[in-house]
């Protein structure tokens, strides 16, 4: 098996669509990355050490399953994987990109990928939760008890124009023309209109809010949450 294959595997395997996305998660240049495939080869102890549920035979001898424990080579859906090598089960798990707001410069460029840039932090994969675009850590405590400081929130890309009154999102909002604040609360209808939502926090410390929507960069509704005791 060529090296650009086992690359491109790798590649699918985690869900990335571009080379260039393989090489920030690892760590490297996109052109080391074109490198590699020219040259069919790879630095394997640097994919290991990244990539850890990656199998360190299988990089170097492509022999043996591509994931260190054959329960994990069920638990991923890789339909794209169709070698008899990978007995795969089809289940609804997927991985979940972990995305740091501030090193991204907020959640506009998230998901709307406005960067080339974007940089994931890491995976997460939750059985049975499918069809959402990532996930983010929170700040403050404006949401307590539901939600405290550092808890992760699992997000689906929404539209304005299609809001779920009442549910809870992750909203950005545009502050100046150079400034924004992401939050999570729950949206109901404003009083103001039609052209204003009004953003209400769990914690009673913490006023409702109008905003309109002229301002709103990005939203997305929440799916699941993460805590860590």
């Amino acid at each position: 098996m060529e090296k650009t294959t086992i690359l491109n595997k790798i590649k699918l395997f985690y869900g990335f669509k571009k080379d260039s996305e393989l090489a920030r998660y690892l760590g490297i240049s996109p052109q080391t990355f074109s490198n590699w495939k020219k040259r069919n080869s790879y630095d394997s102890l640097l994919i290991h050490t990244k990539c850890p549920e990656i199998n360190l035979e299988w990089l170097l001898t492509y022999e043996g399953p591509m994931l260190k424990s054959p329960i994990l080579d069920k638990d991923f859906p890789m339909s794209v994987l169709e070698d008899p090598m990978f007995k795969l089960q089809e289940k609804n798990n997927t991985n979940i990109p972990l995305y740091n707001l501030d090193s991204n410069g907020g959640l506009k460029n998230i998901v709307h990928k406005k960067s080339e840039n974007t940089f994931i932090s890491g995976f997460i994969k939750i059985p049975n939760l499918s069809d959402c675009d990532g996930a983010i850590y929170i700040k403050g405590e404006s949401m307590l008890p539901l939600l405290k400081n550092g808890d992760i929130v699992i997000f689906k890309n929404a539209s304005i124009d299609n809001i779920f009154w009442g549910e809870l999102y992750i909203i950005e909002i545009a502050l100046s023309e150079d400034s924004n604040h992401t939050f999570v609360r729950h949206i109901q209808k404003s009083s103001l209109g039609n052209d204003y939502i009004k953003l209400v926090s769990a914690n009673p410390m913490f006023e409702s809010k109008d905003v309109s929507l002229k301002t709103i960069n990005a939203i997305g509704m929440i799916r699941a949450s993460i805590r860590y005791h």
